[in-house]
């Protein structure tokens, strides 16, 4: 946290700047709920997205600010093969996960900026609020909010299946019936992207199942299984020269991976993308390993980042770096 002068904003200017920006619903939900999602665009063209809440002295909110330019995937840090798999996949489930303001909403728009640009689908988007605005390119994009233009998720999702969508992203998968209706979605052969905050891949498969009641979770397994394409982890770590770079885990769904799945050997799945040989797979600590040997970013900070300080020091071992 950088202090920006003496100025106080207190409760009663956050709610003359909040009174003009949200619509009648936004507000009775900001009473009902305590707290209410939203977006505002502002005068010069900036974006904002914001979180109202109520806390010990009032009204407060928490804003972050939306790049008017959406980044080319080809610039995130992401390897030619990795951008391959998430532009070129014509179905399937794909997830974007890491905590929050890791850049999982940026990931995601500049992979569907991508694929509006090399092809002519039919892309709707049902995200809690809109973030990026999305040009449609070559194809037709679609972009629903929570609240002014779909009751929720779930419901976003199920008229989608009646919409002819090619394409569909769920901006966040928070609960039991938003992943059973992204499931659905994914097996009736559409390409689905979505996020969940989690760290890994292993651990976000645990997490889909788990969120199930115990005799629906041998189903689960099996649609996952068969419709799980690919999970990106993602986390932006501190530089050398200052500010933020990608570092990722990616594991793609092979013949093990989805055996390991249906069979409930989740617990199996690090062996399996620590000794792959396909070349389609990535360690957190490769990733690492490879920042550090390009001097991005330091030793310590990767030591810091790995899940595994023994693999990262076996890494750069083998590359020279004691």
């Amino acid at each position: 946290m950088v202090k920006q002068g003496e100025y106080i904003v207190d409760a009663k200017l956050i709610q003359q700047f909040l009174l003009p920006i949200l619509n009648d619903k936004q507000k009775k939900r900001l009473q009902l709920d305590r707290q209410v999602d939203f977006s505002v665009q502002g005068p010069q063209g900036v974006r904002l997205r914001g979180n109202a809440f109520f806390q010990e002295k009032g009204l407060s909110v928490a804003l972050r600010i939306i790049p008017a330019k959406i980044p080319d995937i080809h610039s995130l840090g992401f390897p030619e093969f990795v951008i391959d798999g998430l532009t070129k996949r014509k179905k399937g489930f794909v997830l974007i996960c890491g905590p929050t303001g890791q850049g999982k909403t940026t990931t995601l728009a500049s992979v569907l900026q991508e694929i509006s640009s090399q092809r002519a689908d039919h892309i709707i988007t049902i995200e809690d609020p809109v973030e990026f605005l999305l040009p449609s390119n070559n194809s037709i994009i679609q972009q629903r909010e929570i609240g002014r233009d779909v009751i929720s998720f779930e419901m976003g999702i199920k008229a989608a299946l009646r919409e002819d969508p090619d394409i569909l992203l769920v901006g966040e998968m928070r609960d039991y019936e938003t992943i059973s209706a992204a499931l659905t979605m994914a097996e009736t052969g559409h390409l689905v992207f979505s996020t969940l905050h989690t760290n890994n891949g292993p651990e976000t498969i645990s997490r889909i199942i788990d969120i199930f009641p115990s005799e629906q979770q041998g189903q689960v397994r099996s649609q996952l299984a068969s419709t799980l394409s690919m999970i990106i982890s993602q986390t932006l770590v501190p530089t050398i020269a200052g500010g933020l770079t990608l570092a990722y885990e990616v594991l793609v769904n092979n013949y093990a991976i989805a055996n390991y799945i249906r069979t409930n050997k989740i617990f199996q799945i690090p062996t399996a993308l620590q000794t792959d040989d396909s070349g389609k797979m990535v360690q957190l600590e490769q990733s690492l390993a490879g920042l550090v040997i390009n001097k991005i970013i330091t030793k310590e900070v990767a030591l810091e980042y790995a899940k595994s300080e023994d693999d990262l020091n076996s890494i750069l071992k083998a590359n020279g770096i004691q």
